[in-house]
């Protein structure tokens, strides 16, 4: 399956699969590499699932390194939340792109050196995903950007926001691709280049498939391995896929595999091996990769979201016993590479491990139901436009939510955080790009805080410390969940689906070590938050009650690498526990774990023993304040094992050889401040985890 061109011949096969049409799309690329000047460009390819945005965007990027221009892929759902693990992901992929090139050690300076002569193309397929970075991706990175020799290719389900289109510099530079179904022209193409056996098949299928570039390619599939697939079933390849057809036109030994890809967003060959416990060889992998509801990613193989809803609900019904064993080992297989992972990737992992999380979501459904697998687009930032609807959505919400006096500050806490904190409100759309569901979520720094403290001063004093409001942008760690509202009248779904949908989305957000908190009246709201891990204080005063409703902080606090210990208490309580963040010890005391405080002030005590004597305890096999300053040292200069040369290079310039003194620390790791900081954070939370 493929949308692309006519233009070479070289371009009919992608990857072994059939790529026609597209020709416009590609013509517009051409075009720009035609170009004398090559100005700044940003494709933005959109359009329904299955309609070939990641097919169009790998074609584009074939023809571009053609050409002769540094090209690379990202997928937003790796990009990370955050500006500085947005750009360890570029940094690491344009290293890779650029390997063996000269001058090279520093991949982002690639960024400055572009030209007409010298091009870059940015490809970024599930461009939704980074929702909360989209007001710095306009406003910071491309602004950064040369005005000469970059092209950015930018993939989403929904049209790009209005502040694109009404941007005073970007509009200009902005090209819009919605895709359309193949016309019958490209559907006789496609058919005819499949080698179709069966030529008399051809015009059924082009009407049955309506052009739906997914459907066409499994009805051509069926039809050229002679499957026995009734014609009434083709009617619905556009909008619906069954279980059964996916599965007959796959061989029975790939069956297995495509089990796996069902529980996961994406797999590779090395993978899928250790999952099944048996080697998968290349020729199985490439099979795999053919199929046409599998497309090449990154990092491997992944099913098209529509086949993967239905194998999955299929799986569900015929073995649920093994599928939550394949679950459990899964997870099992993911939780290391969750803990060794950069920033970049943990988010990505974090999703992988939620995903397999639904089953055990579902004790307690009356305010959140994670049982569906919804077919809406992915959670997106507000546009300018939504705002009125918004407003609606809020309205419905505080009518059963909060009491009347409780519900005045919200209209303009919404205003306010739309024109500040846009990244804050995330949306889920309807067929027709409406809202129907809205998440609010603002992370809690001395900026923020100024500005919730002001609509909800009774929520913030019970939740924060002072000290916790005061941090700074650059350390905050805790998100603090507004609300999250949506339409009770979305035909096929529940409000409590959409609910859940969200809010399953937004729980990867502390995947890379973060902390939610909120204040909660709804006794069907606790319990669910409860069951998957939340901890749960009654509030200080009866300010925050709702009528008989008495109102708790509820907090998750996974910061200081718990995210993969949530993860499998949930997969395997029985197993694993749920008292995070506490662990149980093997004579059947609790240990508390380190938090990153608790490090810092145990670090910084390094070179005094004895005052390490209070924190001797907490380490096991230590009996006083000597011995663990002699164990930490150890790990920091290698003796014993657990950290990470970068790791120990960090921690030992900044406890040992420079306590005290971060600039020289810095200095002698060859880091900015801000950098070093960064990094040293991530080495405090392994060095925790070793503790």
């Amino acid at each position: 399956m493929g949308n692309s061109s006519e233009v070479q011949s070289d371009r009919h096969y992608d990857r072994g699969k059939r790529f026609v049409g597209r020709v416009k799309e590609l013509m517009i690329l051409d075009r720009w590499f035609d170009h004398p000047e090559a100005p700044l460009t940003i494709f933005s390819v959109t359009g329904m699932g299955g309609i070939g945005k990641s097919s169009l965007l790998s074609e584009m990027l074939s023809v571009s390194r053609s050409r002769g221009a540094t090209s690379i892929w990202m997928d937003g759902r790796s990009c990370g939340s955050t500006p500085s693990v947005f750009l360890e992901y570029l940094s690491s992929t344009l290293g890779l792109e650029t390997l063996g090139s000269e001058g090279h050690l520093r991949p982002l300076s690639r960024l400055s050196e572009t030209s007409v002569h010298k091009r870059l193309v940015i490809a970024v397929d599930n461009y939704e995903e980074l929702a909360l970075l989209e007001s710095w991706f306009m406003e910071v990175f491309v602004n950064k950007l040369s005005s000469s020799g970059v092209l950015i290719i930018l993939a989403s389900r929904s049209e790009p926001a209005t502040a694109w289109r009404m941007h005073p510099r970007l509009r200009q530079h902005l090209v819009q691709m919605p895709l359309q179904h193949f016309t019958n022209e490209e559907v006789s193409e496609y058919i005819a280049g499949a080698g179709l056996v069966n030529i008399s098949m051809a015009g059924t299928i082009a009407r049955m498939t309506d052009g739906h570039p997914f459907g066409l390619a499994l009805a051509v599939e069926a039809a050229d391995h002679r499957r026995n697939v009734p014609l009434a079933e083709w009617a619905e390849l556009s909008y619906m896929i069954s279980a059964r057809l996916l599965l007959e036109l796959t061989l029975p030994s790939l069956h297995p595999m495509i089990e796996v890809l069902t529980l996961l967003e994406t797999a590779n060959q090395e993978l899928l091996s250790s999952v099944l416990q048996t080697e998968v060889t290349l020729g199985e992998y490439l099979a795999l990769k053919r199929m046409s509801f599998i497309r090449s990613v990154p990092d491997g193989l992944a099913l098209h979201d529509l086949a993967r809803v239905h194998l999955l609900r299929d799986f569900r019904q015929r073995e649920p016993q093994r599928l939550q064993a394949m679950r459990v080992r899964i997870a099992s297989l993911l939780l290391p590479l969750h803990a060794q992972a950069g920033p970049h990737e943990q988010r990505q992992i974090a999703r992988r491990m939620l995903l397999l999380c639904q089953e055990s979501m579902l004790q307690h459904r009356q305010y959140a139901d994670v049982s569906t697998e919804a077919l809406f687009s992915p959670l997106e930032v507000m546009r300018e436009g939504d705002l009125p609807l918004l407003h609606s959505l809020l309205k419905e919400w505080c009518e059963y939510s909060v009491e009347p006096w409780q519900a005045e500050p919200y209209r303009p806490f919404l205003d306010e955080l739309a024109q500040r904190y846009p990244e804050g409100i995330v949306l889920m759309r309807n067929q027709n790009g409406e809202p129907i569901a809205m998440f609010i979520t603002v992370l809690v720094h001395r900026e923020s805080s100024e500005m919730l403290l002001r609509y909800f001063p009774a929520e913030m004093e019970e939740c924060f410390s002072p000290q916790e409001l005061a941090c700074d942008p650059d350390q905050t760690d805790t998100h603090f969940a507004v609300l999250a509202a949506a339409r009770d009248n979305v035909p096929g779904y529940r409000r409590e689906e959409l609910v859940g949908y969200m809010a399953l989305d937004r729980l990867s957000l502390l995947g890379d070590g973060a902390r939610v908190m909120l204040v909660a009246t709804n006794p069907n709201l606790k319990l669910f938050l409860q069951s998957i891990g939340f901890r749960m204080r009654r509030t200080r005063t009866r300010i925050c009650d709702r009528y008989e409703d008495q109102a708790d902080v509820m907090d998750l606090d996974l910061r200081n690498g718990l995210f993969g210990e949530w993860v499998m208490s949930l997969l395997n309580p029985e197993k694993q526990g749920s008292r995070l963040p506490y662990e149980a010890t093997s004579e059947g005391t609790e240990r508390i774990t380190w938090s990153e405080s608790d490090l810092r002030k145990m670090l910084a005590h390094l070179h005094s023993p004895g005052e390490l004597q209070t924190y001797a305890a907490r380490v096991s096999s230590v009996r006083d304040g000597i011995q663990l300053q002699m164990h930490v040292l150890d790990l920091l200069e290698g003796r014993a094992h657990g950290i990470s040369q970068q790791d120990q290079m960090l921690l030992y310039a900044a406890y040992w050889t420079h306590a005290g003194n971060p600039t020289a620390a810095a200095q002698a790791c060859s880091m900015s401040r801000a950098t070093f900081y960064r990094h040293l954070r991530t080495a405090l939370i392994r060095l925790a985890r070793v503790l």
